[in-house]
């Protein structure tokens, strides 16, 4: 499995889970975000660190706003469309690791 479906099952378990959030969510999505990056899979001009703040805010505000049982499939559907228009987007081309290897050297 990649680091970018592990971030998103992740969001999903966070979404639909009726327990208290935990206090560092913020710091273990910014490492999900970070690895995604590594991989190639998320936006790489995006600092992850504002990520983790930002995925944490939409799931502590899901909390918020909506009980754990009246949360729907459509709530977790539009989650992960808006994470993924934000951190995946459709401009991004597959890495090619040799000229990701030659920029970083560069």
């Amino acid at each position: 499995m990649s680091p970018w479906d592990r971030l998103l099952d992740r969001l999903d378990d966070l979404a639909c889970s009726p327990e208290p959030l935990s206090a560092d969510l913020a710091e273990e999505l910014t490492a999900r975000v970070a690895a995604a990056m590594a991989d190639g899979m998320a936006d790489r001009e995006l600092d992850p660190a504002d990520c983790g703040r930002w995925l944490a805010t939409l799931v502590h505000s899901l909390h918020a706003l909506q009980p754990a049982e009246s949360r729907s499939d459509d709530t977790l559907s539009t989650l992960r469309v808006i994470v993924t228009r934000w951190l995946h987007p459709g401009r991004l081309d597959p890495v090619d690791p040799l000229e990701t290897g030659l920029r970083e050297a560069l």
